[in-house]
C-alpha cells in the first residue's frame, strides 16, 4: 500500500475541517501560512484522486444556481480514523531530527480532531523528545567543535537554538493548556 504523504495528510486535515473543493485547496495553500504545500493543480488533484481511490476522502459534484460544477470532498470514516491514528502516532526522536513540519502539521489539527486531552500528551512527548535531543546535539559540539569549519559549527548552533525555541515553546504551549482548562 502507497505511503500516504504530508500533502495528503494536510489536505486530510483541511476537509477534516469541513468539505472543500480542489479549488478551496489550492486557495488556502496560496493564501495562508501553508504555502509550504503547492497550490499547483498538478500537485493538489493527483493527491485528492489518489486520497479518494484509498477510500480515505469521497468527492462529491455540486452546481449551484449560475455556477460552475465543482466537486466538493469530505473525509470518510475511513479517512476520520487514518487521521486520527496519524496524529496520535508516539513521537520518535527521528520525528524531532527529520520531521518537525509534519508533527507541527498533526498539532495544527489536533484540537479538532483528537481533542484538548490528546493535544496535551503531544505536547508533553514532544517536550520530552527534544529535552532528550538537545543535550546530545550540545555534546556532539562540544566534542567536535574544534574540528569544525566555522560555517559547520555555526550552522550546528543554529541547529540547536532551534531545537531549544521549539523547547522553550512546547513548555510554554502546555502552560497556555494548562490555563485553558
Amino acid at each position: 500500500m502507497q505511503t500516504i504523504t504530508t500533502l495528503d495528510f494536510a489536505l486530510l486535515g483541511l476537509i477534516s475541517q469541513k468539505p472543500c473543493s480542489g479549488y478551496d485547496l489550492r486557495k488556502f495553500f496560496s493564501s495562508t501560512p501553508m504555502t509550504s504545500y503547492s497550490d499547483s493543480p498538478g500537485t493538489i488533484y493527483p493527491a485528492l484522486h489518489r486520497l479518494e481511490r484509498r477510500g480515505l476522502i469521497r468527492g462529491q459534484t455540486e452546481t449551484g444556481k449560475g455556477q460552475r460544477e465543482r466537486r466538493l470532498f469530505q473525509l470518510t470514516l475511513r479517512g476520520r480514523t487514518e487521521f486520527r491514528r496519524w496524529q496520535l502516532r508516539p513521537i520518535t526522536r527521528a520525528d524531532v531530527v527529520r520531521r518537525l513540519d509534519a508533527l507541527m502539521l498533526r498539532f495544527a489539527f489536533m484540537d479538532e480532531s483528537a481533542g484538548p486531552v490528546a493535544t496535551r500528551r503531544f505536547l508533553q512527548a514532544f517536550h520530552k523528545e527534544l529535552a532528550s535531543y538537545i543535550p546530545t546535539l550540545r555534546e556532539y559540539l562540544k566534542n567536535n567543535r574544534s574540528a569544525m569549519p566555522l560555517s559547520g559549527r555555526l550552522a550546528l548552533e543554529s541547529g540547536i537554538l532551534g531545537y531549544e525555541t521549539l523547547f522553550r515553546w512546547t513548555k510554554a504551549a502546555l502552560a497556555a493548556y494548562h490555563k485553558e482548562n
